[in-house]
């Protein structure tokens, strides 16, 4: 699990718990931080880091990144479409949630 704000930074490997209380507990210790919003940045850690097999990924499995935006790419914004081609083309499923009124046009066009 990873979170964005200034930069992306990884909260816990998917291998780091073993149990869905273990889970649910480290999801309820993250913090938000707030700052920009650097969506390439996660996107990039997710397909580098998260959905890598030495980090907990299984191999020859469907990878699926779901990412949860609350507006506007506002860091790299224009290395975002580059990040999303890379993640298309290693067969990754790619799902956006916007959860703001923010959520621009951008963002629908790229996934």
């Amino acid at each position: 699990m990873f979170a964005t704000g200034n930069a992306a930074r990884l909260e816990f490997d998917l291998n780091s718990y073993k149990t869905e209380a273990e889970v649910d507990n480290a999801l309820d210790n993250v913090q938000y931080n707030g700052g920009n919003t650097n969506t390439t940045g996660g996107l990039n850690l997710a397909r580098t880091r998260v959905l890598s097999p030495q980090y907990g990924a299984r191999p020859n499995t469907t990878h699926i990144m779901i990412l949860i935006t609350d507006g506007n790419p506002t860091y790299d914004a224009d290395k975002l479409q580059d990040a999303v081609d890379e993640i298309k083309a290693e067969g990754i499923k790619l799902i956006a949630i916007g959860v703001t009124n923010q959520v621009k046009l951008a963002i629908r066009m790229i996934l």
